[in-house]
């Protein structure tokens, strides 16, 4: 096994796929290409390339069995394997249309059972105070207090008129604006921007960055943020608000996480939705 993948757990995709269409399928070892695991720290599952038998005779637990071509009607079984770290669970499924898991995509998503339930076990409480680390880039890593302020829906109304940069799947998204506090316990004048590490975690397992408008003194209704990029005194807190879009239909907020440095995984609160 690749070194990346010591101390992962398999976890074995078992589907069916039916060619509905009135062609053959001309590239069937593709059609598991979009799909994947979500686990309970809302990173996908890192897929596993496995061939031939093990050394015993003993064929693979998983393997893929796609026909070259299948005609149309045909259906059949096939598995992949994907390796999660230990103590990670499966959250959900998605499947994303066009194999690149973003904002743009069409993505369909299956709930795990039990999933939700064991990632709510880890996140921290609304108000809770978090200890994320943060690169200063250059002063090197700070471990900043960080409370969640609120999780708000918002409407597509507010904003009008603002140069985000969405695509056009995002434009008919939801807008949920996420607020949290920062204190600067460094020696010197911290950057107030925080906010781009801050990830909208949902129900489906998406993992969704903020945007930011590119106008920075930008005033957006139920998002109060001091856009300005500025500079926070040793001692002082700063509270800003991130927009992010969902996209996807049935999906909606769950939890709050911060990208921390140097850790794969993001320290989360549960989302006190308004």
């Amino acid at each position: 096994m690749d070194k990346e993948l010591k101390g992962m757990v398999p976890h074995y995709l078992g589907f069916e796929v039916t060619n509905t269409g009135r062609t053959r399928i001309p590239a069937a070892y593709m059609v598991d290409s979009g799909f994947a695991p979500n686990g309970t720290d809302w990173a996908r599952g890192e897929k596993v390339h496995v061939s031939g038998g093990r050394a015993d005779g003993v064929d693979l637990p998983c393997a893929d069995t796609a026909p070259k071509t299948p005609a149309p009607g045909d259906s059949y079984d096939t598995c992949v394997t994907y390796a999660l770290p230990e103590g990670v669970g499966v959250l959900s499924l998605t499947h994303n249309a066009d194999g690149y898991l973003d904002e743009g995509g069409a993505v369909a998503t299956w709930p795990v059972e039990g999933g939700l339930k064991a990632a709510s076990a880890g996140l921290a409480e609304p108000g809770d105070l978090v200890r994320v680390r943060w690169d200063t880039d250059k002063d090197g890593v700070l471990e900043l207090p960080a409370t969640l302020k609120s999780v708000r829906r918002g409407s597509t109304a507010d904003l009008a008129g603002l140069d985000l940069g969405l695509n056009e799947k995002e434009r008919r998204g939801v807008p949920y604006y996420v607020s949290v506090t920062y204190t600067n316990t460094g020696p010197k004048d911290l950057y107030a921007d925080q906010a781009d590490r801050v990830r909208l975690l949902t129900e489906g397992g998406r993992r969704i960055r903020g945007k930011t408008p590119f106008v920075l003194d930008t005033k957006i209704p139920g998002c109060p943020s001091d856009w300005v990029a500025r500079t926070v005194p040793p001692g002082d807190s700063v509270t800003e608000c991130s927009i992010h879009l969902v996209t996807d239909d049935g999906d909606k907020p769950f939890a709050v996480g911060f990208a921390e440095a140097g850790r794969p995984g993001p320290v989360a609160w549960r989302a006190p939705l308004r």
